[in-house]
């Protein structure tokens, strides 16, 4: 009697040494076999989600059409990878030849191991389209949220940006202000001098490095705008008084603008570390699912192999 006409269940027992139906544990030709089909399974699914996404996107009705996309498109894809990986498990368990049935879940497990590595490396060659799969869509959703973060950053760069200029601008305007009070007869050369002498001290004055010596600064300033400018002391006092309430009174804008900033940065940026909590474990969770789905699928393939086999053997022994 030919050993593999036998049914199923006696193929499992062990077998002599150099026996035609030797036992086996791993068979890679139905682990390829199987991840094909999960893979080809999951381009079909990729189109069909995106069709029936398209049809029913109607960004004028909806308030956020795109956040709703994008979560159509995560269930889909979740849903449509592990229905892709329980069929391919499926498959190489049901190609299992008979020495290795015990072993269907393994190979249903190893499917979703080779579709893994295919699916990185497809992505990590920028072909990741190719697959539809769900590291892709977990990967762009990390993407958009670290770029609110990131725009902030960037926001607050060009804030303090801005604040120097306006420093810068208001001490411009000092110096004007002061050169503009000389006698209309004075030439320029005068000008010049005592645009160069003021500007000079002013910003030693509000240099925040010299807060030690603002008196000493101050009492430097009234003098430069008595001798270069030609003003009474008591008119320089009073010049610089005013200007000093200025440079305060914005110097107090700048410090809650920046306080501000930095307080949406961070609620921004904590934001963002949510939201890439969420994704990473919802990947975390889609992954060992895949996992779950395909090797459950391999086992119930050898399964299926088995019943088909024992019937066989039943209807022509």
């Amino acid at each position: 009697m030919n050993v593999h006409s036998a049914p199923s269940e006696v193929s499992l027992l062990p077998t002599q040494p150099g026996c035609a139906c030797r036992k086996r544990t791993v068979d890679w030709g139905a682990i390829l076999a199987g991840t094909s089909a999960a893979l080809a399974l999951q381009v079909v699914f990729m189109f069909l989600g995106a069709g029936l996404g398209f049809a029913l996107y109607t960004p004028i009705t909806d308030a956020n059409p795109v956040a709703d996309l994008g979560r159509g498109a995560l269930v889909i894809q979740g849903i449509s990878a592990v229905f892709s990986l329980w069929l391919g498990g499926w498959v190489a368990g049901r190609l299992t030849p008979i020495g290795a049935r015990l072993t269907g879940w393994l190979h249903g497990f190893g499917v979703w191991c080779t579709a893994t590595v295919v699916a990185v490396i497809f992505v990590s060659l920028g072909a990741g389209w190719a697959l539809g799969d769900l590291s892709k869509v977990v990967g762009g959703g990390l993407a958009l949220a670290a770029k609110p973060a990131a725009a902030l950053a960037g926001e607050a760069a060009g804030t303090g940006k801005d604040a120097l200029k306006q420093t810068s601008d208001t001490l411009a305007s000092f110096t004007d202000e002061a050169v503009g009070l000389r006698p209309s007869e004075a030439n320029a050369n005068g000008n010049i001098r005592a645009k160069r002498e003021v500007g000079l001290a002013l910003a030693t004055l509000f240099n925040p490095a010299n807060q030690g010596r603002v008196t000493a600064n101050r009492a430097a300033l009234v003098n430069t705008l008595v001798t270069t400018v030609g003003l009474r002391e008591a008119d320089a006092e009073k010049l610089l008084t005013e200007w000093t309430t200025t440079y305060e009174r914005l110097s107090a804008e700048l410090a809650a603008a920046k306080t501000a900033m930095e307080t949406k940065a961070r609620e921004a940026a904590d934001k963002a570390a949510d939201v890439l909590a969420i994704l990473s474990l919802c990947a975390f969770a889609g992954f060992a699912l895949g996992a779950v789905a395909a090797s459950h699928g391999g086992r119930h393939g050898a399964q299926c192999a088995v019943r088909c086999e024992s019937r066989t053997g039943e209807v022509t022994g």
